[in-house]
């Protein structure tokens, strides 16, 4: 499978699919994570308010090395932090994009994204670009220089706990009970954000070890939270689809304005999943 995993920021795709991915490159696809945004305003320091580039330089190390822990590629779009807006320079750009990831004419089988009533504005604008590029996708003339697609993918969004616009609605729960120590990797390969920016912008920068072994376990303290809020969750959502024994889960809901996948397309598209809705 080609996999495209699309997120505003440079440790979005991570946070909240980080496990599936990580899962998905050891069954041998090919996994991209992409960020919108150079995440240059996303810290507090007044260094990096003087010199944006080098915090967006930053950023991009730690990307880097983020997709290193599982195998997998990353591309950076360059928008400035928090200047997320859907224009059509960034739509078609958008549109190259996902027609590019896989082979020629067909590209990604799968994209993955958040959903669009998320709190963050950059979010929100993330989502809307997917999905306004989903159909033009398949439209020869729409930035014929590169190569339209004989079908559109199948587009999903991650878990999030927003009720405006709709509660989640968990189509595909995936454990990753067997991966916590890549995503706490993962985690901890995004340091300016895990360990020193969340932290300040939650009044909690006094929770942070600085010790290195004991920041290793601050950061899969908060992965194990995350999935465990995921699987609880999907517990009350969906509980037919949850494993048995499982503690920790990413879970995903089926974008209508995708291609509609059977279900043992779906089946095929998640690693692990242990039981499908009938969509």
């Amino acid at each position: 499978m080609n996999v495209l995993f699309i997120g505003a920021h440079p440790d979005d795709c991570d946070f909240s699919a980080g496990g599936t991915a990580t899962l998905m490159a050891r069954r041998g696809d090919k996994v991209k994570f992409v960020s919108v945004t150079n995440g240059d305003r996303g810290h507090m320091r007044l260094d990096f308010a003087r010199d944006r580039s080098r915090l967006a330089e930053r950023h991009m190390r730690e990307a880097k090395a983020a997709v290193r822990v599982f195998g997998g590629d990353f591309e950076c779009m360059g928008v400035p932090d928090g200047d997320v807006y859907v224009t059509q320079e960034l739509t078609e750009r958008m549109i190259r994009l996902i027609r590019s990831w896989g082979p020629k004419g067909i590209g990604p089988d799968l994209v993955i994204v958040n959903r669009p009533n998320d709190y963050h504005r950059d979010h929100r604008y993330t989502a809307q670009l997917v999905l306004d590029s989903a159909y033009l996708l398949t439209v020869p003339l729409m930035c014929p220089e590169t190569k339209h697609l004989r079908a559109m993918p199948v587009i999903a969004y991650w878990y999030d706990g927003f009720r405006e616009g709709g509660v989640f609605r968990p189509n595909v729960v995936v454990p990753v009970d067997e991966v916590l120590e890549e995503k706490t990797e993962i985690a901890c390969a995004h340091a300016s954000q895990v360990f020193e920016w969340l932290p300040y912008n939650a009044g909690k920068q006094d929770q942070v070890p600085s010790d290195p072994e004991d920041r290793r376990e601050y950061a899969r303290e908060r992965m194990e939270q995350r999935a465990h809020r995921v699987a609880n969750a999907c517990l009350e959502l969906a509980p037919h689809l949850l494993p048995d024994g499982c503690r920790y889960a990413e879970a995903f809901q089926i974008s209508e304005y995708g291609r509609e996948p059977r279900p043992e397309e779906l089946r095929q598209l998640f690693p692990h999943p242990p039981k499908m809705p009938l969509l």
